[in-house]
């Protein structure tokens, strides 16, 4: 059995689930051993930058720069097995570093360049990781298109497209227990809460017919949102989406129809569908596959004003339809997108490639 390294960013700069937790490395035991988690910016790191003050930030990134990070490579490069097998993360560095550190890394062991951040699983944007697809053996996306895109770009290189894991153990395996009155929850990052605003006139069309409590489960602070219906915010916190997305009867995603959204893989609807929650989302791209593949929630087509609104009144006017097909997503959820199942995936992958 090969070692397996997977290198990832520190906490303040990941989000979501992805790969590179201890749950899938525990995952990965059976096909490898031993397997290391490491985050090549460890806390002591993170607690030295912020004993600097504010101030003092050109003078903090020079130091971090010149010094600390080259100490940081060094230590990460040889914590590895020679010959092992090692994954890197998309949100690792920027700029030449990011060429160092895997240049260090390629010289011994095979390398794989994941590149499972949905959010950058378009073309332009993937340009910027040509420096560690050229030296990586191989290459990890979540999507076919970009996947199509990576072939065309780095002929030379096996590509392998594997969905995105979720953390589907984080929510309460029993069944389904759905609020007692109708409730629609919008679980996203601060950057996204256009969506919000786009969908002003849906909700409150909606609610004309069928009141609802709307939560809004985001960010450490109160996002600056004018609705004219009522809605609750949750901060963000495991605890909180623990809490709300699995009581929601149903939960949606505002997808734009443009090549951006369509190369996303709709992290959040995974989401929901793991909680037990009846996804809505724009019927297109990566969103698309999911919700026909697990046969339940709904796709919008084009966004349609009038389609929003008769889906998500017919959701929330039956909490047994919320609880019988919320049930059918979790199902889906947990054998297709959990740790164990992606595992599976990669190590098939990697042993094609050693």
């Amino acid at each position: 059995m090969k070692s397996l390294a997977l290198f990832r960013a520190s906490r303040r700069y990941r989000s979501g689930d992805d790969a590179f937790s201890q749950a899938f490395a525990n995952a990965m035991t059976p096909y490898f051993s031993p397997v290391t988690l490491s985050e090549v910016s460890p806390q002591w790191h993170d607690d030295l930058l912020e004993s600097y003050p504010l101030s003092l930030v050109p003078f903090r990134h020079g130091i971090y720069n010149r010094t600390v990070r080259p100490m940081m490579i060094r230590d990460a490069v040889r914590r590895l097995a020679p010959h092992g097998v090692v994954c890197v993360r998309d949100e690792l560095w920027r700029g030449d570093a990011t060429a160092l550190f895997e240049r260090e890394i390629a010289r011994r062991n095979t390398l794989f360049y994941n590149y499972f951040d949905n959010w950058f699983a378009v073309p332009h944007l993937a340009q910027r990781a040509k420096v560690r697809c050229e030296l990586a053996d191989a290459i990890i996306v979540p999507t076919v298109r970009l996947k199509e895109i990576c072939e065309e770009s780095y002929p030379q290189k096996p590509v392998f497209a594997i969905e995105e894991p979720v953390d589907c153990s984080r929510f309460d395996a029993s069944a389904v227990e759905k609020a007692e009155v109708p409730t629609l929850v919008w679980a996203g990052s601060p950057f996204s809460q256009a969506e919000l605003v786009q969908m002003r006139d849906i909700l409150t069309a909606v609610y004309g017919v069928r009141p609802f409590d709307l939560v809004v489960l985001t960010g450490d602070r109160k996002p600056a949102l004018s609705l004219p219906i009522p809605w609750r915010w949750v901060p963000f916190s495991p605890a909180n989406e623990q809490e709300y997305i699995p009581r929601a009867w149903a939960g949606f995603c505002r997808l734009g129809t443009d090549a951006y959204a369509a190369a996303k893989g709709c992290y959040k609807t995974k989401v929901y569908m793991a909680a037990g929650t009846v996804p809505v989302v724009t019927d297109i791209g990566h969103a698309r596959q999911i919700v026909r593949a697990a046969g339940t929630g709904f796709l919008i087509k084009d966004n349609d004003h009038r389609q929003w609104i008769d889906i998500l009144v017919q959701l929330l006017t039956s909490r047994d339809t919320a609880i019988r097909e919320g049930g059918r997503a979790r199902d889906f959820a947990r054998e297709q997108f959990a740790y164990g199942s992606i595992a599976a995936d990669w190590a098939e992958a990697i042993q094609k490639v050693c």
